[in-house]
């Protein structure tokens, strides 16, 4: 199994969610977090002051997936999120030694 992870900006994410459900992905996390980069750097305006920043807010998603599935689903994420995010999302796959539903105390795939 693998933890599939992907940094992308606000905007892609309707279209990757989208994209991952006609898929077959049923559930994900999605956590708001901010990401740096020096080709990004912009002016915000922040109680009436400008300032230059190269810190922007994005979103963090992540998944679970079989092992077979993970290389297509990275494909389909590369796909949709080298599109719609000029700057360009990030994305890697974690092996995941066990998951398991706490609710139901399904292990490994049945977890899923």
């Amino acid at each position: 199994m693998k933890l599939i992870t992907v940094v992308v900006r606000q905007a892609a994410f309707e279209a990757l969610k989208e994209a991952l459900t006609l898929f077959g992905v049923r559930g994900m996390t999605v956590e708001q977090t901010y990401r740096t980069s020096s080709r990004t750097a912009h002016v915000e305006i922040y109680r009436g002051q400008r300032f230059t920043t190269d810190v922007e807010r994005c979103l963090k998603i992540d998944l679970l997936a079989p092992d077979d599935e993970s290389p297509d689903l990275v494909r389909v994420i590369g796909k949709i999120v080298g599109t719609s995010d000029p700057v360009g999302g990030r994305c890697w796959t974690t092996p995941v030694d066990l998951a398991v539903r706490v609710r139901t105390s399904e292990y490994g795939l049945d977890a899923l």
